[in-house]
């Protein structure tokens, strides 16, 4: 194995090249010579464990006698060890290598007292094609979920949604027949339009009060369709670091991307990551606005991504983001006969009678309500069950959900259910 230092140029020349390799700009990669030592840095999208346990490996791979100074979430720190584990001479001179991922910093940095071997070139090639490549497609849904997000494959059991029929019908018109059925648009495109673009929505927002079913419902297209949801929570995007919640947005939207398969990216209370730029704005609010309407926008080129997002106030939301959005459907409080729908899922023992009654009863109340109240009807029959009281009914009957409903409106606990049934 040659000791030959490597070339000034040569060291350039292979970092230009690994930058073209992985598709980065050569100027992320920060490189300096200070008293002839060698100094690299370069920030990363994320530092996840399978980075760090993936740069352990590669070291050894180039360098055998390593030790590690720090190996835990979201850090690593190396350093290369003479041939001879025994000697000490200038220990501190050899090749060092960290990443980190902590308060808002992500970044490779690699350093070495004196010239550069090749094989330690090779070393430093290796890592940058890890850290900074994207990850392979089949990677990227364990990668986001290692991003905080929570990803829901087409396969898993989904309740079937209840109520809001007319909207489950435009949400199968404006989103589960696009997704299904492309070719049929992108047909339909072409023998009409001059010169070919797709008419099929490429970002849609829901908006309504709370518990009016927007996730749920986003979980319904993916279902129906037979596709990936990813759910973007927004306490995994907010950081109190600054400029890591751009990062991270970012960063999800970059590694979505990589995904091969169509697959719905939905942004839950957009409205806190991107309020209006008429209101005063902090910086890294408006760095964050910025961000995510790039990314919505590099989003128009990717036709196996749409972008769902969910609103409680869609008033707050900057218009430059509510012009993004191709289609907007609103999720208000249900009707009546969304009620029945809803009651016929939740009590279908009810008579049509008791049905129609109890959901005038209901009027006003969230879908989250109304199934917070059938709850707690069973678990008020449960109780009376179990304790083996005379006179009590298979399954609850319509004053089993009208006292649990007066018991909601009142604000009165759970736990005071079983004794009303008592009185």
């Amino acid at each position: 194995m040659s000791n030959a230092g490597v070339q000034l140029s040569e060291i350039r020349a292979e970092l230009d090249r690994v930058a073209q390799e992985v598709g980065v700009d050569t100027q992320k990669i920060t490189v300096s010579f200070e008293r002839s030592d060698f100094n690299l840095r370069t920030e990363v999208a994320e530092v996840s464990d399978s980075l760090l346990v993936d740069a352990i490996a590669i070291a050894k791979r180039h360098i055998e006698n390593w030790r590690i100074h720090t190996f835990e979430k979201s850090f690593l720190s190396i350093q290369a060890l003479n041939e001879n584990l025994f000697s000490t001479e200038a220990l501190l001179d050899k090749i060092k290598v960290r990443i980190s991922g902590l308060y808002g910093e992500k970044a490779l940095e690699i350093t070495k007292k004196g010239a550069l071997l090749p094989q330690e070139l090779s070393l430093i090639a290796a890592l940058l094609k890890r850290a900074l490549g994207r990850p392979r497609a089949a990677d990227a849904l364990a990668e986001l979920a290692e991003m905080g997000c929570h990803v829901y494959r087409p396969g898993e059991k989904l309740a079937d949604i209840a109520a809001f029929k007319r909207l489950r019908e435009k949400l199968r018109e404006t989103l589960i027949l696009p997704l299904k059925n492309p070719e049929v648009y992108d047909k339909i495109a072409r023998g009409t339009r001059s010169e070919f673009s797709l008419n099929r929505p490429r970002a849609v927002l829901f908006t309504g009060p709370p518990g009016t079913g927007k996730t749920t419902m986003a979980r319904h297209v993916g279902k129906e369709a037979g596709l990936v949801v990813v759910h973007v929570p927004l306490e995994n995007i907010l950081s109190a670091y600054y400029g890591e919640s751009t990062k991270r947005l970012a960063g999800i939207f970059d590694v979505a991307m990589t995904y091969r398969e169509p697959l719905i990216l939905f942004l839950d209370e957009i409205d806190a990551l991107a309020p209006s730029r008429n209101e005063k704005l902090f910086e890294a609010s408006r760095r964050l606005l910025s961000v995510l309407l790039r990314k919505i926008d590099g989003l128009e080129t990717q036709s196996n991504i749409i972008t769902v997002g969910a609103t409680n106030r869609p008033q707050d939301l900057d218009s430059a983001l509510l012009s993004r959005f191709d289609s907007i459907l609103e999720f208000n409080e249900p009707a009546v006969e969304d009620i029945c729908e809803l009651l016929r899922f939740y009590a279908k023992q009810l008579t049509a009678e008791a049905t129609l009654a109890l959901a005038r009863q209901m009027e006003g109340l969230s879908v989250r309500a109304i199934r917070d109240v059938c709850l707690r009807a069973e678990r008020q029959l449960a109780r009376e069950q179990i304790e083996n009281k005379a006179g009590v009914p298979e399954t609850p009957g319509a004053d089993y959900y009208s006292r649990t409903l007066a018991d909601y409106r009142l604000g009165r606990p759970d736990d005071r259910l079983g004794r009303q049934g008592e009185n």
